[in-house]
């Protein structure tokens, strides 16, 4: 998996390249994720940080997996 260029010159920000449309979409999004993940904190629908990197770990290896079982 390759990486970026090397952070001492980091690439200009996103930012400075959309537009103000592109950027209140962009940030309208963000929010209905944190919302999201907000919700499913307080409704307890989480796994360990174990879990989730034994889960990505067999993902990447090419696994068919279902979802996540969320406690």
């Amino acid at each position: 998996m390759g990486y970026g260029p090397c952070m001492a010159e980091p690439a200009s920000n996103i930012a400075d390249q959309e537009s103000a449309e592109q950027r209140e979409r962009r940030l309208t999004w963000e929010r209905a994720r944190i919302a999201e993940a907000d919700a499913d904190i307080a409704a307890w629908r989480v796994i360990s940080g174990d879990e989730a990197l034994e889960w990505l770990d067999r993902w990447a290896a090419g696994e068919d997996l279902e979802e996540p079982n969320l406690s």
